[in-house]
């Protein structure tokens, strides 16, 4: 039987264990230590930080004949982190370790002493909600708690879930994690070799340009890789289509100015014609005027190969026109063949740089996988094992108190009565049939409370 605030000290059986004598010594000390901690619930509550009170204030008014409240004041307060309640017109009252009864004599006489009263106020003090006790340790729950009067060490483990348990679908849990693991594992893996060889692709293609038969050499990495003949292969395919591509827009830019050149060459024919019908209109023209001034030629046919010859000219500055027009086309499809190459060649840049960025993330995310992989194949069922073979042993309980300003634990029995506050620690402790339950229970409690000595 543990050593608790409430047990007594019993004398151990004489048998022979190493550790009965030392146990029985440390078991006394611990029951008088222990005794301190214990809660005794005939005294008075001593109030702590996080306790919230509702507090009350009348005073007697002799005038009237009447109870009059101090509605200013009554409200409710929590005590703070420095053990004080900020009141109204009193200003901070020093609550922890002071019962209600106290707190509420404080009060009064602040206010008497403030208001300068003949009387003093009568103040009630309620405690509406202690301060939260807290459990760790193997719980299915821990955590904080609210507290309530009387609750025991084994009934705050039953709201915290109880023990903690392996169970059907933890197990399984950690089957579903196994295999979660292991896809994504396998899943970065081919993510970095396709990676891998798009990187090489990018590479060549940006080494080679337009070049015919181009192929992309193995990169090392994928040299001893099942998948990597296949891979570089699926590569070039889109290397031979994406040249083909180009291929076929530059030539299609090639026509196009050959087309214009031609245009350009037709055009100038032209004006080397419409020049000799102008030359040749203008020397007509230059004999029928001097007929006109000899009178030998009617003036209308002076004016008619004038005519002849502005509708020719005309022509000619269509002629120019239009060449200007088809230089122009040329030049601007030498721009648009240099403009695509170098368009594509700042696209293969921008994807190479993706592609290391993307190598960089995913080596990082293969060895998140394989870590996880680890853990979901081999940590996590060690744990569990472990786990499982604890659910076999026997049960501690210790709790930590604050005694005048000072955290201290020791070890507590489950039917013990806990304190606002308390911390309670839950561990299991092995048990050894070659000894009896009492003597392991007395060797653990001395060697729990050899740290308060």
């Amino acid at each position: 039987m543990l050593c608790s605030s409430r047990s007594r000290v019993r004398t151990m059986p004489a048998v022979a264990h190493p550790g009965v004598h030392i146990a029985r010594v440390a078991c006394l000390a611990a029951a008088v230590m222990m005794a301190s901690m214990s809660p005794t619930w005939s005294e008075p509550y001593r109030l702590g930080p996080q306790d919230k009170l509702r507090i009350k204030v009348v005073e007697w008014r002799v005038g009237k004949g009447e109870y009059q409240e101090w509605t200013a004041l009554n409200t409710e307060y929590t005590v703070n982190a420095t053990g004080a309640i900020a009141l109204p017109l009193v200003g901070e009252v020093p609550a922890e370790g002071r019962t209600t009864d106290e707190v509420a004599k404080i009060i009064s006489d602040a206010l008497q002493k403030r208001a300068g009263l003949v009387g003093r106020p009568d103040t009630a003090v309620e405690v509406i909600q202690f301060r939260p006790v807290y459990i760790v340790g193997d719980v299915e729950r821990p955590g904080e708690y609210a507290y309530r009067p009387g609750v025991t060490v084994l009934q705050m483990v039953g709201i915290a879930g109880g023990m903690h348990r392996i169970t059907e679908a933890g197990l399984l849990r950690l089957e579903r994690d196994r295999i979660a693991a292991a896809g994504t594992l396998e899943s970065a893996r081919l993510d970095l070799r396709r990676t891998i060889a798009r990187r090489a692709r990018l590479q060549t293609e940006l080494e080679t340009e337009l070049e015919p038969g181009n192929t992309i050499p193995m990169p090392p990495e994928l040299r001893d890789e099942p998948d990597g003949a296949r891979l570089i292969a699926e590569e070039t395919a889109v290397m031979t289509v994406r040249r083909d591509a180009l291929r076929s827009q530059l030539a299609a830019l090639a026509a196009l100015k050959d087309l214009y050149a031609k245009e350009v060459q037709s055009l100038d024919g032209k004006m080397a014609i419409q020049e000799k019908q102008i030359a040749f209109a203008k020397r007509e023209l230059k004999n029928v005027g001097s007929l006109v001034e000899k009178g030998l030629a009617v003036s209308s046919r002076e004016l008619t190969l004038q005519q002849m010859v502005a509708d020719l000219e005309s022509r000619m500055l269509d002629f120019q026109t239009a060449s200007l027009r088809a230089k122009q086309e040329i030049g601007k499809a030498d721009r648009d063949s240099v403009d695509l190459q170098q368009q594509r060649k700042t696209e293969i840049l921008a994807e190479l740089q993706e592609a290391r960025g993307t190598l960089e993330q995913l080596g990082a995310k293969l060895q998140t996988s394989r870590a996880l992989v680890d853990e979901a194949m081999v940590t996590a069922p060690r744990l569990a094992l472990e786990r499982s073979s604890r659910e076999s042993q026997a049960p501690l309980y210790s709790v930590i108190r604050r005694i005048g300003g000072v955290s201290q634990e020791a070890r507590m029995e489950e039917h013990a009565v806990l304190e606002p506050g308390d911390v309670i620690r839950v561990d299991r402790a092995p048990v050894d049939a070659s000894v009896p339950a009492q003597h392991q229970a007395a060797d653990r409690e001395g060697d729990r409370n050899s740290r308060w000595r």
